[in-house]
């Protein structure tokens, strides 16, 4: 009889060590005073202390100067969540545009169910914290859901006047595990208003194979619609571009709700005629 596999024992990338303890001090009074603190540097201090196989592919994508909507798919798993891609993925954007503003992302203004071990942490702490994270890294809140029309609008605005100095990142499925799913009804239009300010959007998929995390940033892309499209129709077709665009860059497990979008884009031209 034949031993049952091992089952694999997937990266943590953690803060709590103790290489990191001064880091982790600086942290919590930057939290509590409000001192501005580099999403690149601390990406890079992330995988400094977590020398866990990764690769990045691409990077010659990324435009050396200039704005752009950066999007990416919502990888999370315990012990790899958004924040930590979005961190990296600021520290390789630094790299590639050493003397460009880093990327303002936006950032969910809650998140429910989130412990310290066994202790559930109360919703008020989390959104102070949140909001506290957001003002360290200059982060743009996302609103809650009950929040979504005032909420999306005055961050629809603070994201236009962001891009006038720096890229900006989002992730727009806001949920899921990494493969694929269906961003909120609305978010298409959201990417739209974006899209009309004339910036490129580049794509970035981010993966794990086996134990390796793998980035890898597409070209950039204009988002653009026939005029005079239904507002329900534009919402959907704009997610679906968007989504596709970041599904080309993954392997076939990971296109999720569109995989079929995502194959027909990868079929021959000769195919799809």
């Amino acid at each position: 009889m034949r031993p049952a596999p091992a089952q694999e024992v997937r990266p943590h990338y953690e803060y709590l060590r103790l290489r990191l303890l001064p880091h982790l001090v600086m942290f919590g009074l930057s939290l509590l005073f409000g001192w501005r603190r580099s999403f690149a540097r601390d990406g890079a201090l992330l995988m400094a202390v977590n020398p866990f196989p990764r690769r990045v592919e691409g990077i010659e994508n990324v435009p050396e100067t200039g704005r752009f909507v950066l999007v990416m798919n919502h990888f999370d798993r315990p012990g790899l969540h958004p924040y930590h891609c979005a961190m990296m993925v600021s520290c390789f954007l630094k790299q590639r545009r050493p003397a460009a503003p880093e990327v303002r992302w936006t950032f969910t203004s809650e998140l429910h169910g989130r412990r310290i071990g066994p202790i559930p942490i109360p919703l008020p702490l989390i959104r102070w914290t949140f909001r506290r994270i957001a003002r360290v890294y200059n982060l743009v809140v996302m609103p809650r859901r009950e929040e979504l029309v005032m909420g999306r609008a005055a961050a629809l605005r603070t994201l236009l006047k962001a891009l006038n100095e720096a890229p900006i990142g989002i992730t727009p499925e806001a949920r899921g595990s990494g493969r694929l799913v269906e961003p909120p009804r609305g978010s298409g239009l959201f990417l739209l208003s974006l899209a009309r300010r004339g910036v490129p959007f580049l794509p970035v998929a981010v993966w794990e194979d086996d134990s390796t995390l793998r980035f890898r940033f597409g070209r950039p892309f204009a988002l653009s619609l026939p005029e005079g499209l239904p507002r329900a129709e534009a919402d959907v077709l704009a997610r679906e571009r968007v989504m596709t665009a970041i599904g080309v860059l993954l392997p076939p497990d990971w296109w999720g709700e569109y995989a079929e979008a995502v194959a027909q884009a990868l079929a021959p031209e000769a195919e799809r005629s």
